[in-house]
């Protein structure tokens, strides 16, 4: 079996240039791929989001960008995270609930596949306690 985004490509890519800030009051992953093969392609970046109420659950895909990459050169990637990539549905409460609202920590991972992440980092604080309007859907 293979994991979760593994797929032929016919170049090579490395991810780099990891960052996270807080843009408007929401967590703004950014990162660079590269390009380091001979022919032009495709990249497919994703993004797993982490928290402990996820359990059994380790993370859960919360983002993916296809992004074309000639060769020797570079493509920034930017995946903007909100309160729905945080929440999950509390069976015993009967109801949404927000990993915010347990104050658990929340990671976001970057990867070519589910099996291979290149960096994991804790959310910010900047995550939103405010979740009224998602969490009342």
């Amino acid at each position: 079996a293979f994991p979760f985004g593994s797929g032929m490509d016919y170049t090579s890519f490395e991810f780099s240039g990891f960052a996270v800030e807080c843009k408007l009051g929401r967590p703004l992953v950014t990162m660079k791929v590269h390009n380091v093969g001979k022919r032009a392609g495709h990249a497919v970046p994703l993004l797993f989001v982490g928290f402990p109420s996820l359990a059994p659950v380790q993370k859960q895909l919360r983002g993916f960008q296809k992004v074309f990459v000639a060769p020797g050169k570079s493509q920034k990637v930017a995946f903007h995270l909100d309160t729905p990539d945080w929440s999950f549905y509390d069976e015993k409460a009967g109801r949404w609930s927000t990993a915010t609202e347990r104050g658990e920590t929340i990671t976001a991972s970057v990867g070519s596949t589910s099996a291979d992440m290149d960096w994991t980092v804790t959310l910010p604080t900047c995550v939103s306690e405010d979740s009224s309007a998602f969490l009342a859907k």
